[in-house]
């Protein structure tokens, strides 16, 4: 073999081995990432009693008012009792029941199909009554409804420390 062939045949396995490399590469990438098409899936199924309850917050950090949206997403009329408020800061959790909405009881609350409740919510209130809810970093909403099933919101980050 002369010097020439021994180049040429070192280039080609150099290039062989990217190849393969580049190939093995990107299959592990769309295995991770999952199939890019879409898959075949059959209709939601509907339950008969769902809930989806969403906090809005009115600012990114240190919010001073939190929206709680619930909607009935369930195919039968939802009976909603009053919502505990959870702050969470680290591993204690501090639960607090709204009771009363501007000096009027409205709880349980019946939602027809496919409506949504709004309720306003201060923080600075709760703040003033019970000043140690300023060091909760997070906050989340849970309802239940007459028979006991608990509807949950996600958690959201009031503040960072």
């Amino acid at each position: 073999m002369t010097n020439s062939e021994s180049i040429f045949l070192k280039i080609v396995l150099v290039i062989l081995i990217l190849v393969i490399g580049y190939l093995i590469f990107s299959r592990t990438l769309a295995f991770a990432k999952g199939s890019q098409k879409k898959k075949m899936s059959f209709s939601k199924r509907s339950k008969a009693v769902a809930a989806t309850i969403e906090l809005v917050k009115s600012h990114r950090i240190n919010p001073t008012h939190i929206v709680v949206e619930v909607t009935n997403d369930g195919t039968k009329e939802l009976d909603l009792q009053a919502p505990v408020l959870l702050f969470k800061r680290w591993f204690t959790t501090r639960k607090f029941k709204i009771l009363k909405v501007e000096y009027s009881e409205i709880y349980p609350i019946l939602l027809a199909r496919g409506t949504s409740y709004d309720l306003n919510i201060s923080l600075e209130q709760l703040y003033e009554s019970v000043p140690e809810l300023q060091l909760a970093c997070r906050m989340s909403v849970e309802m239940k409804d007459l028979t006991g099933k608990k509807f949950t919101s996600q958690t959201i980050r009031l503040k960072w420390f």
